[in-house]
């Protein structure tokens, strides 16, 4: 097949940018398509937070004029420094199943990377880790909940073909119904004295003072995340980039909080499951089914987004209960399902969380990696 690749410099090459993730997917496909502003927003180099501190370049892939594929190449000079690499990533990777498109674009990406001074690819990341990240390897058949990737199974292989490697393993988790969970037996009463006698009190967001509890989480989150697999502490802008449109749609009832003296030093952060209304937009913001979102009508499914302890409160036993207060909240407030985005196979403690309020493995994904300089 003759493949062109085109640097996305236009109206015209970004708008097959956005529109060609549709057309790659197969009939059968699970995918929900994001919103078509969400997915300029990462092409944005002026507005976009993440080029105050990095550098990118997006490009589409053409067969006989036609789409097929698409990759952005990126570069986090923050996390270069973090991290003491000369890593650059690729993310928003879409293709038919191909290996020439595959290959034409890992070969754009890594060009632009190379010629920027990195001697390693990672990825996907669209567009940090604190973001969406990964490739669906099993569970095509299930439904991506909010902040989950989804993709057709010839990813991995694509990927493999073109030398890339499989560095990191991670699963997202769902359980179906939270009214068959009986929250007294995610922590008993005793525990949770023992948590009262350390100082610790758990309480909802606070809707009047969401700003002051947003950035708070904020750095709650860095403080608990700094050394974890490819994660940059979010800057302030970074952060109200990614979560601010999402505050007028939040359910603070959802969003926990643990607290010793006043001061955050857990979170469990849920939200309702936007998904289920994304799926009849086309990726339209201006679409008939986005008055369900503005109305603020609850929503059948919430999904966590992130939870978070800081290292030196781990092992009291907060975690369950920030779970025994959501599922609580959750069963008054009417909700049924909960999913749970990527945790990393490695990371025993917080898949125990997960299994102890009855979620089961919904997708398994992983992430990737090829030293550049060698042929593809």
């Amino acid at each position: 097949m003759a493949v062109q690749v085109l640097s996305v410099t236009s109206r015209a090459t970004k708008r097959m940018f956005v529109d060609v993730a549709a057309a790659v997917q197969p009939s059968e496909s699970a995918w929900v398509r994001p919103l078509n502003t969400i997915v300029s927003a990462h092409l944005d180099q002026k507005n976009n937070p993440f080029y105050q501190h990095g550098r990118g370049r997006a490009f589409v892939a053409l067969s006989n004029g036609e789409p097929v594929g698409r990759i952005l190449a990126h570069i986090s000079n923050r996390q270069q420094r973090l991290l003491g690499q000369r890593v650059g990533c690729f993310g928003l990777f879409e293709t038919i199943d191909d290996r020439d498109v595959s290959q034409a674009l890992l070969v754009a990406a890594e060009r632009y990377l190379t010629s920027n001074g990195c001697t390693d690819m990672a990825g996907p990341f669209n567009i940090t880790a604190a973001q969406e990240m990964g490739i669906v390897v099993r569970g095509f058949e299930n439904s991506p909940n909010i902040d989950m990737v989804q993709n057709p199974a010839w990813y991995d292989r694509l990927l493999r073909d073109c030398g890339m490697k499989p560095c990191l393993r991670m699963k997202t988790w769902r359980t179906d119904d939270v009214s068959d969970i009986d929250p007294a037996a995610l922590m008993n009463e005793h525990r949770r004295a023992g948590l009262t006698a350390h100082g610790v009190s758990v309480r909802t967001m606070n809707w009047r003072q969401r700003h002051h509890d947003m950035e708070a989480i904020r750095e709650l989150v860095n403080c608990a995340f700094l050394g974890n697999w490819g994660f940059v502490p979010i800057d302030r802008a970074e952060w109200i980039a990614q979560l601010g449109p999402l505050i007028p749609l939040l359910d603070p009832s959802l969003i926990q909080i643990a607290e010793v003296a006043g001061v955050p030093v857990g979170v469990t952060f849920a939200v309702p499951d936007y998904n289920l209304v994304l799926q009849s937009t086309d990726g339209r913001l201006l679409h008939p089914a986005m008055l369900r979102l503005m109305s603020r009508r609850p929503l059948r499914d919430a999904a966590v987004i992130l939870f978070a302890l800081r290292k030196s409160y781990q092992g009291l036993g907060i975690s369950r209960r920030l779970n025994q207060e959501l599922i609580c909240n959750m069963q008054r407030r009417g909700y049924k399902g909960l999913s749970c985005t990527w945790i990393a196979d490695a990371n025993k403690a917080s898949e125990a969380q997960v299994a102890g309020w009855g979620a089961a493995p919904l997708h398994n994904l992983a992430m990737y990696h090829r030293s550049l300089g060698g042929a593809l």
